[in-house]
């Protein structure tokens, strides 16, 4: 399959939206000091409403995406990191990598106003991103044909509906190796 020269590793992570929660449009600037602090998520909050993982979340951390405040070893999320963590997902639902989604947040900067990611695209990244997307498309289409006609020209068995593992002697063996 064809891969985006742009594209980097780190787009196999586990990621989801919101777990049915409204989230503030609100940046943490635009907050009181007492009402700023009483937004606070823990990372276990975090995960459970995003439905990511604490792995994740740390590495969106490493890689400069999310700034959360530590008070000792614990890392206290605001507003802003939700709504970054929310930007994050839509990117790679969009296909772009962890580094796009870096350069989207970068340039974006405190632009209270956009609260959206695809908001903040150029009209050429949009038109780029699409056009890598149908690429893949049409890449993943072709292997689901081939793969149709290879499982067609099978022969009939009564073990065809089982799975590999299941099939005995040197067959199974070459299937399952790689």
């Amino acid at each position: 399959m064809e891969t985006n020269p742009q594209h980097d590793a780190g787009s196999g992570l586990p990621h989801g939206v919101p777990n049915g929660h409204a989230e503030p449009e609100i940046q943490s600037a635009d907050l009181p000091e007492a009402e700023a602090n009483a937004r606070l998520s823990t990372i276990r909050e975090m995960a459970r409403d995003f439905q990511v993982s604490i792995r994740a979340l740390r590495f969106y951390e490493d890689r400069g995406l999310l700034h959360p405040r530590r008070e000792g070893t614990s890392r206290r999320y605001d507003a802003r990191d939700r709504l970054h963590l929310k930007m994050i997902l839509k990117g790679k639902q969009l296909g772009f990598t962890l580094s796009e989604i870096h350069d989207i947040l970068a340039c974006r900067g405190e632009d209270s106003g956009k609260t959206e990611l695809e908001m903040g695209l150029l009209p050429e990244q949009i038109s780029a991103q699409i056009s890598y997307l149908e690429r893949q498309r049409s890449q993943i289409d072709a292997a689901i044909n081939t793969l149709r006609e290879a499982h067609r020209r099978l022969p009939e068995s009564p073990r065809q509906g089982a799975g590999l593992s299941e099939r005995s002697g040197d067959e199974s063996r070459c299937r399952n190796s790689w």
